[in-house]
């Protein structure tokens, strides 16, 4: 079928399909992780606060790190950026199992545990990418970028099927996460074999922070860029506070256990999965844009819905238009963004975008007590108002640019001053 040979055409390159493994079971373990620390902190403090601020520690290690990371991962070799970066949270996930299961884990613990976490995410994500980029042709960059999102999306339903079969029975929250960083015998081999390629040669070889500031002006000055940039940062601060207000939800509106969160975020993962299998295969084409906006559409909508149904079961219907619109959002705005740079700069401008993952932790503990003070479902609503009227001005702006030429050469760009943000 030519669908699906669009669609898996990356599969194609056998060292693209070792490091598209490696990323799905490593982003497996990481999405396990990720489901259980809000529901683990809830359970400690009874509290939405305390679930968001568990998540506080990756929020500020991204933050504040990711963009030189960006700039190393431009400047070094992938490999080993990859491999501490999965190695360093690796060793965390162990340690919070240890922690649990010896009854000495603790709020500060996890901020702890997922401020280094955090640390590691902010050089493995953008040397990832960049990796990416340098094992493919660029004819295949669309497509491959888009399957390390289908690996997500798997790494979305394995990640929820592990938890709600594992938490429930003997093994426990615990257990859980001892086998969480048993996955990383897997991981570690996998990216060991892969080839070391060499990044592009410089002309002229600058400071850490004048290559940060580069970047910064590569992407400002290329409007395409900054609205995808800008966006992305919104839609995911909006996506990912589902996971601080679940286990809320879960426990004071329908007097569900918080840890049970497992067979919602499974829902709502085969949801993601299946959207971005259907994209995979259509992200080079000119449609790309309205899908993206589309599907951060859906996403809100996804938001009214959780916040307004009124049985549990319903929960989950919610979950669909939730998890297919975050999926198909992530996947196209990060294809859109691996095209539309130059491959020089694919490190910095990966990591401006996972900035997006650090703020959204930093504002975990607003949305949890913003739950805390008015009701989960009452911030689900202001959640998806806010969202929405993003994906509009944002949709506004790309009508506005969309038949502008191309922006200058980035040798060019980087001559410009930065300008502070305004109409382009």
């Amino acid at each position: 079928m030519p669908w699906l040979r669009h669609t898996f055409a990356s599969f194609a390159v056998p060292h693209y399909r070792m490091l598209w493994t490696g990323s799905m079971v490593a982003t497996t373990a990481f999405m396990m992780s990720f489901i259980l620390i809000p529901a683990v902190a809830y359970d400690i403090t009874g509290t939405n606060t305390a679930a968001g601020i568990a998540q506080m520690g990756s929020g500020i290690g991204m933050l504040l790190v990711c963009p030189f990371g960006g700039v190393i991962a431009d400047r070094l070799r992938k490999k080993p950026l990859v491999l501490a970066g999965q190695a360093v949270p690796g060793a965390m996930i162990l340690a919070i199992g240890i922690l649990i299961v010896s009854g000495a884990i603790s709020i500060l613990w996890l901020v702890v545990v997922t401020l280094v976490m955090g640390l590691g995410w902010a050089f493995m994500g953008p040397a990832r990418q960049a990796w990416v980029g340098e094992l493919m042709p660029p004819r295949l960059l669309p497509n491959s970028v888009a399957l390390l999102q289908v690996g997500l999306g798997i790494s979305q339903v394995l990640g929820p099927l592990f938890v709600a079969l594992l938490v429930g029975s003997a093994v426990g929250v615990g257990g859980t996460y001892l086998f969480m960083a048993s996955l990383f015998a897997i991981i570690l081999p996998i990216t060991l074999s892969l080839p070391n390629t060499t990044p592009a040669p410089k002309a002229v070889q600058r400071s850490i922070s004048g290559e940060l500031v580069e970047g910064l002006r590569y992407v400002w000055g290329n409007p395409r860029l900054r609205l995808l940039w800008v966006s992305f940062v919104v839609i995911i601060v909006c996506g990912f506070s589902f996971q601080t207000l679940l286990p809320g939800l879960l426990d004071r509106e329908f007097g569900r256990d918080p840890t049970d969160v497992g067979p919602t975020f499974l829902a709502f993962a085969i949801a993601g999965l299946l959207m971005n299998v259907v994209l995979a295969g259509v992200v080079h084409r000119p449609m790309a844009w309205p899908l993206m906006f589309t599907m951060g559409l859906m996403m809100m909508g996804g938001f009214v819905l959780l916040a307004t149904v009124g049985a549990y079961w319903l929960v989950f219907v919610a979950a669909i238009p939730l998890g297919a619109g975050r999926s198909g959002y992530w996947l196209v705005n990060s294809a859109l963004l691996m095209t539309t740079a130059d491959q020089r700069f694919y490190g910095r401008v990966m990591a401006l975008s996972m900035m997006a993952f650090g703020v959204q932790a930093l504002l975990g503990p607003v949305w949890g007590a913003m739950a805390d003070a008015i009701g989960v479902r009452e911030t689900l609503l202001i959640v998806g108002a806010v969202g929405a009227a993003a994906i509009g001005l944002a949709l506004l702006e790309w009508l506005r640019i969309r038949h502008r030429p191309r922006p200058a050469p980035a040798s060019v760009l980087l001559d410009a001053p930065l300008e502070p943000p305004g109409p382009s």
